[in-house]
């Protein structure tokens, strides 16, 4: 062999090597790592709440939709600075986990940019700047939430609307894991998923995301399952719909308001809840206890959501404005100018 190919065949083997390198760093570089299994992409009352805002716990960076930007993804610094938007497309159930964000997407009209026909609808993944997005599934989705390294989210089976499960990297295909109970999977922690029955009774039951089995708890009449701070917060079916809180540990029954609520949240020490009927539709935040009761809102007001500065929430029937008021008390609600000023400039 001569010495021309000997030279040939250095740089051949070079090239292949370098191909082959270059491979494996992109697989590596590619890879979606498994989350801890403690892992939940947001909290229960914002996800019952449509899941407009999450906030990252790592760093306390919002995600949000902005509807004043036909609800496409956003995200700020707690203070509402540095608002960028991220994917334009609409989004509900934010969910965030290690590196990457989650979403459901409804957008019949088709959204704007690369690879939108008529209708984008699914589950989908991106990083937490907005890139690399990729959909996991086309299922419409009607609540969804993140458990370690798989979406739960509810949808149709074909027989009815059931519980599925499809892993973080979308490898494979969606798999129905529950049809017998309509499963909401807002409220986890500690790989369980708690949720009132539907059909037979209004009890607790807890998921098992494991064993995927199902326990009932307890014997309640409840309605919006909230874990937090070692109660579980709901709305008493039985009783007009109040919002109650029971303790797994005592196994007693508080009564927090007496007024009939359409929604409510939980976080940071307060709850916030709606009420359409009686003299003073609007509203209200109080402490955990039901003490402290106050208006904040007049109206009929929906989509409670908190974050640890702020809570947010719209008029029934109104996409905007955006209002916001303090979650830890203090002030009144303001309209969220700074989400409608982002919007603004990313129309020009």
């Amino acid at each position: 062999m001569n010495r021309s190919n000997v030279k040939v065949l250095i740089v051949v083997g070079v090239l292949i090597a370098a191909i082959v390198a270059a491979s494996v760093i992109s697989n590596i570089t590619s890879r979606i790592p498994e989350n801890d299994p403690a892992t939940v992409g947001n909290t229960g009352g914002n996800l019952n709440n449509g899941g407009y805002f999450c906030e990252d716990p790592e760093n306390g960076r919002v995600f949000f939709a902005n509807h004043y930007d036909s609800g496409y993804l956003y995200s700020m610094n707690p203070d509402q600075t540095d608002l960028k938007r991220l994917y334009n497309s609409d989004c509900s159930n934010i969910c965030v986990g290690g590196d990457h964000l989650y979403f459901c997407m409804e957008t019949p009209e088709g959204g704007s940019g690369l690879g939108f026909v008529i209708k984008t609808s699914g589950i989908y993944r991106s990083s937490k700047k907005g890139s690399k997005v990729e959909c996991l599934t086309s299922d419409d989705a009607l609540i969804m939430n993140l458990v370690g390294s798989t979406l739960y989210y509810q949808a149709n089976t074909g027989t009815g609307v059931g519980l599925k499960k499809v892993h973080i990297t979308g490898k494979d295909d969606p798999v129905v894991i529950q049809d017998s109970f309509v499963i909401n999977p807002a409220t986890a922690m500690n790989g369980n998923i708690y949720f009132n029955g539907t059909t037979n009774d209004h009890y607790l039951y807890a998921f098992n995301t494991v064993s995927e089995t199902v326990q009932a708890l307890w014997d309640g009449n409840i309605w919006n399952p909230v874990w937090y701070d070692g109660y579980f917060y709901y709305m008493d079916i039985s009783d007009n719909y109040k919002i109650c809180r029971y303790s797994p540990a005592s196994q007693s029954v508080d009564i927090l308001t007496h007024d009939r609520a359409d929604t409510f949240n939980v976080g940071y020490g307060y709850v916030f809840y709606s009420v359409s009927t009686g003299d003073a539709p609007g509203l209200y935040r109080m402490r955990l206890d039901g003490s402290d009761r106050t208006m904040l809102d007049m109206g009929y007001t929906c989509d409670i959501n908190i974050t640890e500065s702020y809570t947010y929430f719209r008029h029934f029937g109104q996409s905007t404005p955006i209002y916001y008021v303090s979650t830890q008390g203090g002030g009144y609600p303001q309209e969220f100018t700074a989400a409608e000023t982002a919007a603004a400039k990313n129309k020009k």
